[in-house]
């Protein structure tokens, strides 16, 4: 049982392994629908759940990833790792093992910036529900963590971090370029949230590691991920005269720097509403480049 926007290529991959022995239903925008429908079929046809991560069995499988990256890292220096986080299964996998062998390594655990059910968790020292999740990282869109997972998390899990919809983007481009990899979104966040974490801390000289978790990526949508990953990029809206001279005069606002998208759409006797994208001038920062091009249409 997976949610109707879950990416056709994992959909496909399901159907390729599992063969005649697995029947796949598609339900509901989010996990958790699904996990009510899958409760349903248990009840009504008496089936087995097998929970994709509020399961110390399954817990415990995840967790043998923290006991790869120790097997790797021994007698050399490592200072934190990033976790993708959804319902909290290898968050918590990895935390236990690897605070049991390594206490001393920090684990440091990623959520989409809105699909945050971990770090609500952990904020309020219990199980949050959210009212509603992101759907661009789908692999991690979970409403309420899990009973155990939240458990061991609270008990073991050093600190949270989100990062947003651009720096998930980013981190799949910086992902391909290091590994020739194309990773999902949620198999994204471990780089996504070392990223982050790397600049609010300033660091140098430690030694990090980012789990990557997933390639489940639609060909169609690597289009949005690129337009999104580039960090000089900004988006607007304006809403113009419908005359002529009129774009001329909204891009002598935006010039010298270029202009990367622009949809329109043509209403007539109406004013027309812009969206356009522009890159920042080089050497000037995003955020401030941004807020002069605005400042120049206000």
């Amino acid at each position: 049982v997976m949610p109707k926007a879950t990416p056709n290529i994992k959909v496909a991959a399901v159907r390729t392994f599992g063969g005649e022995s697995v029947r796949v239903k598609l339900i509901g925008d989010s996990f958790d629908e699904c996990a009510a429908e899958a409760m349903r079929l248990v009840e009504e046809e008496g089936l087995t759940l097998i929970h994709p991560f509020d399961d110390p069995l399954v817990i415990a499988g995840q967790g043998t990833i923290g006991m790869e990256i120790l097997k790797q890292t021994t007698g050399s220096q490592l200072d934190v790792v990033f976790v993708c986080c959804g319902g909290g299964g290898m968050l918590a996998g990895v935390a236990a093992y690897i605070k049991l062998v390594r206490p001393g390594v920090r684990v440091v655990g990623v959520e989409a910036e809105d699909a945050a059910g971990m770090t609500a968790a952990l904020t309020a020292g219990k199980r949050v529900p959210l009212e509603s999740v992101g759907l661009f990282a789908d692999g991690a869109a979970v409403k309420l963590v899990g009973e155990e997972t939240f458990r061991i998390c609270h008990r073991l899990v050093d600190d949270m971090i989100t990062v947003t919809t651009d720096e998930i983007c980013a981190a799949i481009k910086v992902g391909f370029n290091n590994t020739r990899c194309v990773l999902e979104p949620a198999g994204a966040l471990g780089i996504a949230g070392m990223i982050k974490f790397s600049k609010m801390e300033g660091v140098r000289g430690r030694t990090f590691v980012a789990i990557t978790s997933g390639a489940n990526m639609d060909f169609d949508r690597l289009r949005f991920v690129s337009e999104r990953a580039d960090s000089t990029e900004t988006l607007i809206k304006a809403t113009i005269p419908e005359l002529p001279g009129s774009f001329r005069e909204l891009y002598s606002h935006i010039y010298p720097r270029n202009v990367t998208a622009f949809s329109y759409r043509f209403l007539s006797g109406a004013p027309a509403t812009v969206l356009a994208s522009f890159q920042a001038k080089t050497g000037t920062e995003k955020d401030i480049d941004a807020a002069a091009v605005l400042d120049n249409l206000n």
